[in-house]
């Protein structure tokens, strides 16, 4: 073992063995617990430098201690003392490196944050406010002595959210910028614009905000909002405040059916349109031949520009159908004129003309990564999200580079596999979010120095509340925080883990809803071969579990988990937390199946390709084959974005009757039992059809056909007939032969 490695380990083991002390995240670079104890009381004070800035923050420093003990404590300047007694002091260190590193200094008479700047103030009092958090008993504050050297691994620490999909107030706009701020989060990328609503006043052209804000549903509700300009300089100013910065988004050329119906000559066609209503991509995009669509976006931007004071405005530039454009006559004269090949190359064309516009107004672009396709804009950055490649590519290209894969930081995926409020599809753990390493291994160190960070997105097509927002991001954003900020080498799963377990309390205090750790492994099914005795999980410290055995729903008066569960056949496990402020974690359901591994399980062949639809198998050279017993892609173990799998084998259908079948999938499936079939084929995003079947008792031969082109792969198969509610198929009911 070599030095850096026992080094890490006497780390880990300091920061694991004072939890409850010490449990901050992101995890500090450096972190040392010395001797003593600071306690707040009556004869504090704090003393900052002279500045309305500094007096910013030691307000945030007094509202903090004066909420959890009623000490209302005095702040002064170095001005008018010198005594460093019983004091909490902020000082300016021009000689720190990083302009956003602190060190923080707790000693018996005396706390010390100093930083470049004020923005390292902030992040110091963060960890400050971390450690009163799990140090206050009885409305007493007792810190024990630590000195920490801390700095961000990346300078892009990003949080996206959608609010056109569905719309959110300010006060929750500003509660979304508390909660990243929380964990040092330093960038809010703010999608405001997209085919099912616009939601930014721009004063030179107010159909946008009259018509494009609003949709009617299909029920014939009115749906939609927007913020006013002033609204959005407030919003500005509350982010700076929290050394957020805003990054706005402008979809263009496409996701632009909103702005086409209240300015249909903006298109290729004329229209007429309607705000949609529905999710997905459309054809009908900016028409990229048409000099009133870029005099229309120039309006626009320098709008925008005046609004945000970010250096970098986020264009869109992703799912871009080319078909108008193909038929459109003024788009097939700008390729002429302009002596490009194709429609991809007059994308580059629409991208690079923005650019030049946001560059001489001192403004820089950034853009998904179908920016990438007809050539890169000279000065562009990329955010990489369908997978790494598009980053690595623009960072060869020495462009920077946002890395936000659905893979990982995609946060309106599920984050379990049952029972979960409705998403959009996919499966993205906590887990699998800390796992996430932004710096791709293929690039070399110059070309590493263009990923500047990674965000994740939250789009909103399925999530509806605030509260649903809150539960979608709490508590991955801290494992993301985690990520982009702690030094790749310290960071540790089952540290981090028992972090975060501290955490879960201090975000009940500020009233956030966040998912509480399931008491039961995170599957849809167990299986076993024999009887056997289940742990539940419970890490969050004061909580309790309850269970039931018969399927039903656990209440206060079901029975409280204190012992191992005996399982002693086929059946269902449902069980909740409930946190000592009585707040409930959503149920987590889990089937058990007695199997037998000679008979049960189904056979499955892995092929490799890129396909639009299902290929036909027979066609095809088989990659590797083998056999499942659950019905889950995670079994066939994909280690490549583009695949296929066929699964064959028998159902045993126990009751005569009718029954209905699920299958939901990103991309393409098919599923047949008997001559029975429901067809899911195409290249999508999630998408559940099903189908209702009158059967016989007996066993049936059943197959499933899958692909996935790229991005997130998900396949779910789900039934329910005679006596038999919603659920997977059970494993024990699947066979390899008759």
């Amino acid at each position: 073992m070599n030095k850096n490695n026992i080094l890490l380990l006497l780390f880990l083991f300091v920061i694991s063995s004072n939890a409850q002390q010490i449990s901050i995240i992101p995890q500090p670079v450096k972190l040392e617990l010395t001797q003593g104890k600071f306690s707040f009381d009556d004869k504090i004070q704090i003393l900052i430098e002279p500045g309305d800035e500094m007096k910013s923050l030691s307000d945030l420093l007094v509202a903090t201690i004066k909420n959890l003990t009623g000490l209302t404590i005095p702040v002064i300047t170095k001005i008018s003392s010198k005594d460093l007694n019983n004091k909490i002091q902020f000082e300016i260190n021009k000689e720190l490196e990083n302009p956003e590193g602190y060190t923080l200094s707790i000693k018996p008479g005396l706390i010390k944050i100093s930083a470049k700047n004020c923005a390292g103030i902030f992040y110091g009092l963060q960890s400050l406010f971390q450690m009163i958090d799990q140090n206050t008993s009885d409305r007493k504050i007792s810190l024990p002595c630590v000195n920490i050297q801390d700095y961000p691994r990346f300078k892009w620490r990003g949080v996206h959210l959608d609010v056109c999909r569905h719309f959110f107030p300010v006060e929750f706009v500003k509660k979304y910028i508390d909660m990243l701020s929380m964990y040092k989060i330093n960038t809010f990328h703010w999608h405001l614009t997209d085919d099912q609503g616009w939601r930014i006043e721009i004063k030179k052209h107010p159909k946008l905000t009259e018509i494009s804000a609003w949709r009617t549903e299909e029920d014939g509700k009115v749906y939609g909002g927007f913020y006013t300009q002033d609204q959005i300089r407030d919003v500005v100013q509350y982010a700076k405040k929290h050394y957020i910065t805003i990054v706005p988004e402008i979809e263009m050329p496409g996701h632009a059916v909103a702005v086409l119906s209240a300015y249909p000559e903006l298109s290729c066609t004329g229209g007429p349109f309607k705000v949609e209503t529905h999710w997905g991509v459309f054809e009908d995009v900016f028409c990229a031949g048409n000099e009133k669509t870029f005099d229309f976006l120039q309006d626009v931007l320098s709008e925008v520009i005046d609004l945000f004071p970010s250096e970098l405005i986020h264009i869109g530039g992703d799912e871009v159908p080319k078909i108008k454009w193909k038929a459109c006559e003024k788009c097939q004269a700008r390729i002429k004129s302009e002596n490009l090949k194709n429609e991809n190359e007059l994308q580059s064309y629409f991208i690079q003309r923005i650019e030049k516009f946001l560059n001489a107004k001192g403004k820089k672009i950034i853009g998904w990564d179908e920016i990438l396709e007809g050539g890169l804009a000279p000065n562009a950055s990329v955010m990489s999200w369908r997978g790494i490649d598009g980053g690595i590519a623009a960072a060869k290209q020495k462009h920077f580079v946002v890395m936000t894969p659905g893979t990982h930081c995609y946060f309106d995926h599920y984050q379990a596999l049952n029972n979960e409020p409705k998403a959009i599809g996919g499966y993205t753990s906590l887990e699998k979010v800390y796992s996430y390493e932004p710096v791709p291994e293929t690039l070399n160190p110059e070309e590493a120095n263009y990923i500047l960070g990674a965000q994740a997105n939250m789009w909103t097509e399925y999530i509806l509340t605030t509260d649903h927002v809150e539960y979608m991001l709490m508590p991955r954003m801290i494992a993301l925080s985690e990520v982009v900020w702690s030094p790749k080498e310290i960071r540790n799963l089952d540290n981090f883990l028992k972090r975060l377990n501290v955490h879960y309390n201090f975000l009940a205090s500020k009233n956030i809803n966040f998912r509480i750790p399931s008491p039961l492994p995170d599957d849809s099914e167990l299986l076993l071969t024999a009887n056997k005795e289940l742990n539940l999980n419970n890490p969050v410290p004061n909580s309790k579990i309850i269970y039931t055995l018969d399927g039903s729903e656990p209440t206060i008066s079901s029975k409280d988990y204190s012992s191992p569960v005996n399982l002693t056949g086929s059946g269902f496990i449902k069980a909740k937390t409930i946190l000592s402020n009585g707040k409930m974690s959503s149920t987590s359901s889990l089937a058990v199946s007695i199997i037998d591994t000679t008979k049960n399980g189904l056979n499955f062949k892995f092929y490799e390709g890129v396909w639009n639809r299902l290929p036909n198998f027979d066609s095809l050279s088989v990659k590797r084959s083998g056999k499942i017993f659950r019905l889950k892609l995670a079994e066939i173990k994909p280690n490549v974005e583009s695949f296929a799998v066929a699964i064959d084998g028998y159902i045993n259908i126990v009751n005569d009757g009718n029954y209905t079948f699920y299958i939901s999938s990103d991309d393409g499936s098919k599923m047949m039992i008997g001559d029975n079939i429901i067809d899911n084929d195409g290249a999508h995003g999630i998408k559940e059809i099903n189908g209702q079947f009158n059967l016989k008792a007996g066993m049936y031969p059943i197959k499933i056909l899958y692909f996935n082109k790229w991005g997130s792969s998900s396949l779910r198969l789900e039934y329910e007939g005679p006596a038999v509610s919603r659920r997977i198929i059970p494993a024990s009911l699947l066979f390899n032969s008759k």
